[in-house]
């Protein structure tokens, strides 16, 4: 156990577990595996500054998306809802959205350049989607670990 006096920062209460899903979008590139990340703001609340791979909280609304939402027979509900997070958390932070149309076409750019990225809070993303009749890729989207952050950080 370490000692009061060796303590770097004061003891706090912990704050809550938030769920939340991070994607890490990979493809073959000319010279081996390519991982996209993203530079946070440096004025984020939460890792300013920092390369990141985009990702965010699970919202209530992402569990409504999972009517427009593909789905392999061994995702669980969660997951499924971990999965739209990572989805709507790329589109808003990147402008990449993995979706498809209902008959398997590819979305175009133009078709997401002209959605709103920053309209997607309760449930604007899902109408969005629906109004192009897409459905999300969440099919594609596999879960890789599950990480809790730190208990001492004032943000989890």
């Amino acid at each position: 156990m370490v000692r009061p006096t060796q303590q770097l920062h004061a003891v706090r209460e912990p704050v809550p577990v938030r769920p939340a899903a991070t994607v890490l979008l990979l493809r073959d590139g000319p010279h081996g595996l390519e991982v996209l990340m993203t530079r946070r703001s440096d004025y984020a609340s939460f890792a300013p500054g920092a390369y990141v791979f985009p990702g965010g909280r699970v919202d209530e609304a992402d569990s409504e998306a999972r009517r427009i939402a593909l789905r392999r027979r061994t995702q669980s509900r969660a997951q499924l809802d971990y999965a739209v997070a990572a989805v709507r958390e790329s589109f808003e932070e990147l402008g990449v959205l993995l979706a498809e149309h209902a008959d398997g076409r590819p979305v175009s750019a133009a078709e997401v350049a002209a959605m709103d990225r920053h309209a997607t809070a309760d449930g604007a993303f899902q109408a969005q989607c629906t109004a192009l009749g897409l459905r999300l890729s969440t099919d594609r989207l596999f879960t890789f670990c599950h990480w809790v952050t730190d208990r001492d950080l004032p943000k989890r």
